[in-house]
């Protein structure tokens, strides 16, 4: 019996000595890893993943047992990646989400047959170009899909992170984490508005206009109240821009132009405008129109999922429509 029992033991340990790392490691552990790759702390990682700090440190031993390695190290001010966990977060995330692809993989994509909401975050310089088009190409093809836009903020890449967000679109490319995925969208022209009254309402809109008229600028509340983007482009460009006027929405900014000399300038086409008081015209700098970039963001957990795919198409086609009739209108 007992000799029986020595021979059984050798044999785990024997079994458990040829697994390779794969074998022994619990591929729950992976989110583990990417979270703390994100964190490089114990306590941030624990409130992310919704569990406590003795759970993510037990997780973290099981890292480092099953790839032989560190992995983290402990210094004052947190954790420092090792060489080898560099390696797994350069390496890790694409093979990652293609498991992930096939453990979910849906056989067929029928927008038809979708239920629920899709929750959509939206550049308030966006929300007149692709909102209302959106909601009407989900009408027609998932008439079952509820629609809800919110306007981009602070806490958007927390709620695209947690899920209460599903995508967002924005004009400045965002400085977001590894866990997210961020994709181009053609360009748009950046515009300027201005009272059809304004004595450059016929004339080309350029450097010497921001030299010469203050502006109204529009801002996303938490995120760049102090200096938006066209700001920091018009500085880029070697301009000081004056600022008369400053507002999240677009409906005030553009009222107070209306009535006023003031010039807003801005990344998109607004739709539903007033056209009697306010025209817009395309910004040239260096005698150039400028062209801004768009972003499409969503979790990478989503990156190949049918539904993101067609929201992606979507979007693009909508602003690439907007780009080619702003172009020709140019020409």
């Amino acid at each position: 019996m007992a000799i029986h029992l020595i021979h059984l033991v050798s044999a785990l340990l024997l079994n458990l000595m040829n697994k390779t790392p794969f074998e022994a490691l619990d591929l729950n552990l992976i989110n583990v890893f990417f979270i703390l790759y994100e964190e490089l702390n114990t306590h941030k990682a624990a409130e992310r993943l919704h569990i406590s700090q003795p759970a993510v440190s037990r997780a973290l031993q099981k890292l480092r047992d099953a790839f032989n390695d560190p992995i983290f190290v402990k210094t004052r001010h947190g954790l420092t990646a090792t060489d080898k966990a560099h390696y797994l977060a350069q390496k890790l995330p694409n093979t990652w989400q293609e498991l992930t692809d096939i453990i979910n993989h849906m056989e067929e994509f029928e927008l038809k047959a979708l239920t629920g909401k899709i929750n959509v975050t939206l550049h308030p310089a966006l929300i007149g170009l692709i909102s209302d088009q959106l909601f009407l190409a989900l009408h027609q093809l998932a008439p079952k899909i509820e629609l809800v836009v919110s306007v981009w903020s602070s806490n958007t890449e927390q709620e695209l992170l947690s899920g209460k967000q599903d995508i967002a679109v924005t004009m400045v490319e965002p400085d977001f984490s590894k866990e997210m995925t961020v994709r181009t969208l053609p360009k748009l022209f950046a515009k300027a508005y201005l009272n059809k009254q304004h004595p450059l309402a016929r004339h080309v809109i350029n450097e010497q206009s921001f030299a010469d008229y203050p502006l109204a600028v529009l801002h996303v509340t938490g995120w760049n109240e102090n200096t938006t983007y066209v700001e920091k482009y018009l500085r880029n460009a070697g301009l000081t821009p004056k600022i008369a006027y400053r507002s999240p929405h677009p409906d005030s900014v553009l009222s107070v132009v209306s009535q006023t000399h003031l010039i807003h300038a801005a990344g998109a086409q607004y739709h539903g405008i007033n056209t009697d008081k306010v025209c817009s015209k395309i910004i040239h700098i260096n005698n150039k129109p400028v062209e801004l970039n768009s972003y499409f963001c969503h979790h990478y957990r989503h990156r190949n999922k049918p539904l993101f795919q067609w929201l992606f198409d979507t979007i693009e086609a909508i602003v690439k429509q907007q780009h080619l009739s702003e172009r020709n209108l140019s020409s």
